[in-house]
């Protein structure tokens, strides 16, 4: 397996020196910076040895995608610009996530509002495939969003949508969260890629415990054997990173 590290990929020198095979930027941010920040920040890869493989946080926290605040003009141009970064950086992997942006609105039932990420994510999907792109559902859990809680939830919004390019992520921390049973993961694969974090306090995974063992040992069951990022939380990057990998490489 290969680890990253989810950050602003202004630090890609940082995580290189951290250890890590690559970083996985925040494309709501990087899609927003003017062009210019953009491109200087580009030229901090040309003498990077890893590179930006994946991206999280698909969407901009203002912008929603379902009920009577979705922009679809909007939205369009916003993917236009960011999926163009992404091929700039050589990013062929997105993780839609975006909790705040999918919420179901006051006065719409679950159905509807489904139905309605059924359609976005279609669009979503259609034009990443223009760019070569895949878009991993991220389920979250209910404290961030109230729509896509589980991974079989997320499994059928990939199996509704019904798109090559379209796939599921499983992230260890909002499946404990969830209280979600790591057996799922078989049942739900394959995958397209992996968050960790430990559930209490979404902290970098620094000891060897049942915790972690048991999310590999799911993701052994199932077969996979590709990237894993930390979306966590620390408050020593360089200690904790040298840690988290450790750990992480002997679950491996």
């Amino acid at each position: 397996m290969r680890f990253g590290l989810c950050t602003d990929i202004k630090k890609v020198k940082e995580v290189e020196e951290l250890g890590f095979d690559y970083v996985e930027g925040k494309l709501n941010q990087l899609a927003l910076w003017p062009q210019e920040e953009f491109d200087e920040v580009l030229k901090s890869f040309s003498s990077s040895k890893i590179k930006m493989e994946t991206a999280c946080l698909l969407l901009p926290k203002t912008m929603s995608v379902i009920g009577d605040s979705y922009n679809e003009a909007e939205l369009i141009s916003y993917l236009k610009v960011a999926f163009a970064r992404m091929d700039a950086l050589d990013c062929k992997l997105v993780v839609f996530g975006s909790g705040k942006s999918r919420v179901i609105p006051d006065g719409m039932n679950y159905q509807e509002g489904f139905k309605s990420l059924v359609k976005v994510t279609r669009l979503i999907g259609s034009i990443a495939q223009e760019h070569g792109i895949s878009i991993a559902i991220e389920p979250l859990n209910r404290s961030e969003t109230n729509l896509i809680n589980s991974l079989c939830e997320g499994a059928a919004l990939q199996a509704a949508v019904d798109m090559p390019n379209v796939g599921l992520l499983a992230d260890a921390f909002h499946m404990r969260k969830e209280n979600e049973d790591l057996a799922l993961i078989p049942k739900c694969s394959p995958l397209l890629h992996t968050h960790i974090a430990l559930k209490e306090g979404r902290v970098f995974p620094t000891e060897a415990c049942d915790e972690v063992k048991e999310f590999f040992s799911a993701l052994k069951s199932a077969a996979y054997d590709n990237r894993m990022s930390i979306e966590g939380k620390s408050d020593d990057i360089k200690s904790d990173s040298i840690k988290a990998l450790r750990v992480l490489r002997a679950y491996a």
